[in-house]
């Protein structure tokens, strides 16, 4: 062999050689990138910033969250001096999972049987070393599977506990609000507590029988925004009086993940902040303070001049 002669890579070495050439130069498209934006739908509010759901996404996971203690009556709760928010929902709608992603730890009990949770537990977040600056309960779950008792204690607690800022309501995003929600909502609007709506299990409306990770279909989103607005029908039909509901639906998933976050979890988090009054508060630049001139200043010094002009042209 000559050493002029050059020794040519068999048909399958040079595919790979395209292969990783390609790849290194082209960047894998992500058939998913516009799903954040449709996982929430404002009418009232204006949704949180990069950094907001950054600093939400640090305050949770940062230090690890802290079981504080479990009651089943009102009347045995621990007293409490930090903010508190608490999730709700029917039995079996995944609060249990909701929070155990939300907490970053699996800290609540989770189970297929419904009613697994039977008392009101409270978790801290936030750091022991701050004092759990905010305190994160999760309630028994109503409706089938549920226990009349756990629905007068759960009352007490929504009219009564002064520390509560927010209840967050959990609706299975495949199946809509139900009877025993519309029930809920009502003593919400007639009690005047402030609450909010969220889609869990929405991976079930964006997939339906499709792999998780796969492009997800148009008819898909739209579904997911058709249900959003059947969930602002039913919690604000009377667009003059918001009976205490934040005026925004958030979609989110406990079993999926997406460009490595689980979909909609941080914008909960920032809600929960937000109710707490714990969030990153935008930076508001202020204009230059600039010399006030007042009216009558003004005015004479016109007529001032007005006067000089009139004095030289005699």
């Amino acid at each position: 062999m000559s050493a002029s002669t050059k020794l040519r890579p068999c048909l399958r070495c040079q595919r790979l050689q395209d292969t990783k050439r390609h790849s290194s130069t082209t960047p894998i498209r992500n058939p998913n990138s516009n799903i954040q934006s449709a996982l929430s739908y404002h009418w009232d509010t204006l949704p949180p910033t990069r950094d907001q759901l950054a600093h939400a996404a640090e305050f949770f996971e940062r230090r690890p969250p802290q079981f504080l203690w479990s009651a089943e009556k009102f009347k045995n709760m621990e007293f409490s001096t930090s903010p508190e928010v608490c999730v709700l929902g029917r039995s079996n709608v995944g609060k249990s999972s909701l929070l155990n992603a939300l907490l970053n730890k699996k800290i609540a009990h989770t189970s297929a049987q419904r009613g697994r949770t039977k008392l009101m537990n409270a978790f801290g977040v936030g750091g022991i070393d701050r004092g759990n600056p905010l305190v994160v309960l999760d309630m028994p779950g109503y409706g089938h599977g549920g226990r009349a008792a756990w629905g007068v204690q759960i009352m007490k607690y929504l009219e009564k506990r002064k520390e509560l800022k927010r209840a967050f309501l959990l609706v299975d995003a495949e199946h809509g609000v139900k009877e025993t929600d519309l029930q809920i909502l009502a003593l919400f609007k007639s009690q005047r507590i402030p609450y909010q709506v969220i889609l869990s299990k929405v991976d079930k409306v964006l997939y339906g029988k499709g792999k998780p990770g796969s492009a997800i279909r148009p008819e898909n989103m739209a579904d997911l925004a058709r249900k959003m607005e059947e969930v602002k029908d039913a919690i604000q039909p009377d667009t003059e009086d918001d009976g205490g509901v934040v005026g925004e639906v958030l979609a989110c998933s406990s079993q999926i993940w997406m460009a490595g976050k689980r979909p909609g979890i941080n914008a909960v988090r920032y809600a929960m902040l937000q109710a707490a009054g714990l969030e990153l508060k935008p930076k508001v630049k202020l204009a230059k303070v600039e010399e006030i001139i007042s009216y009558e200043e003004l005015f004479g010094m016109e007529n001032k001049h007005v006067s000089e002009a009139k004095a030289v042209s005699k």
